[in-house]
């Protein structure tokens, strides 16, 4: 009777640990997972950064050409009122007057609406680049916490290469290692289920009894009793 119910014991606590290290390699999973979206959005932004200050610088410049080309409309206009004598001379020059206002009016705000989003892009790109260091700290501290799990490949608890490619690239290769680890626990769980089926069918003589690993002593003791 013992003996079996050393065996019994044994059984829970390997199913135990197994299913400890499942919940282990899913929080890292879920991290990992957050750590590679965070990444891939930080490097998106970076990769398009280039592209985006030169339209930005584009756009600004233009937008200041017709800042000045508006301004020089305005007094233009302002002139020709000066000089219109004639009622219809003159509310053609007013009309002129307030077309030419609202253009620079207009160009006014687009001058502002460059230099709303480059700040808005200087800000965005600070923020992306200290956030790119920290992502790189916490991949090194995700591969330490890998490098405790006995069953995730080696490679996976290697430092990242430095930049976020480097942490791109070495979470694809932890996810992979996950993934492994993941299908050998579940296939050492259905193993130590199989063991624990077979030892209470040893004992209750039914071949078909089902025996799940929790609980697996409670139960061998009562068909021993």
């Amino acid at each position: 009777m013992e003996p079996l119910l050393r065996i019994a014991d044994e059984l829970e606590r390997r199913d135990a640990d197994a299913a400890d290290e499942v919940a282990r390699i899913e929080r890292l999973g879920r991290e990992l997972e957050g750590l590679r979206a965070s990444a891939e959005a930080a490097a998106s932004f970076l990769d398009a950064l280039p592209a985006a200050e030169l339209a930005l610088a584009r756009e600004t410049e233009a937008a200041e050409a017709a800042l000045g080309d508006a301004t020089t409309a305005l007094a233009e206009a302002d002139a020709q009122l000066e000089r219109a004598r004639k009622d219809d001379e003159r509310l053609a020059a007013e009309r002129a007057v307030q077309h030419a206002r609202d253009a620079l009016r207009e160009a006014e705000l687009r001058v502002e609406r460059a230099s709303v989003e480059r700040t808005r892009l200087e800000a965005e790109a600070e923020h992306r680049r200290s956030e790119a260091a920290e992502l790189a700290a916490h991949a090194g501290a995700l591969a330490r916490a890998f490098g405790e799990l006995p069953r995730v490949a080696q490679a996976a608890s290697l430092a990242p290469a430095p930049g976020l490619a480097g942490v791109l690239a070495w979470a694809e290769e932890a996810r992979g290692a996950l993934l492994l680890a993941s299908s050998g626990l579940a296939a050492e769980r259905d193993r130590i289920a199989r063991e624990a089926t077979e030892l209470v069918a040893s004992v209750s003589g039914d071949p078909s009894a089902l025996a799940g690993v929790t609980g697996l002593r409670d139960r061998l003791a009562r068909e021993l009793g």
